[in-house]
């Protein structure tokens, strides 16, 4: 990612979760490029509208997200993260602890809503 994309990334941020520290989000980037931020709110995609070209904002509460999977394939290990409309996301992994260790570290996130 450029330092301008970084910190335009991180006003979006700033913006988006105005109370909360950004500490307290996982954010990674899926196959397709777009940004996936996962706060105890649920999810929230930065992705670029194909038409405009300028950057805009999809959420999901935790009860629009399928149960997580995790597959190995041509020995990458993948996050995927579904919708309840099927949209699909998939984060790609080197190493099968990192992918497990991101599967936690969601579950962990979107359960302290529920708590």
């Amino acid at each position: 990612m450029k330092e301008t994309s970084f910190l335009l990334l991180q006003a979006q941020l700033r913006e988006l979760f105005p109370n909360e520290g950004l500490h307290q989000l996982a954010i990674y980037e899926d196959q397709a490029g777009n940004i996936l931020i996962f706060s105890t709110r649920g999810l929230h995609v930065l992705e670029e509208d194909d038409l405009t070209k300028k950057p805009r904002n999809i959420y999901f509460t935790p009860d629009c997200l399928k149960p997580f999977a995790l597959r190995q394939r041509d020995g990458i290990f993948e996050l995927i993260v579904e919708t309840i409309k099927n949209r699909v996301f998939v984060l790609a992994f080197p190493d099968q602890t990192d992918a497990h260790q991101a599967l936690q570290t969601l579950v962990d996130l979107l359960m302290e809503r529920t708590i």
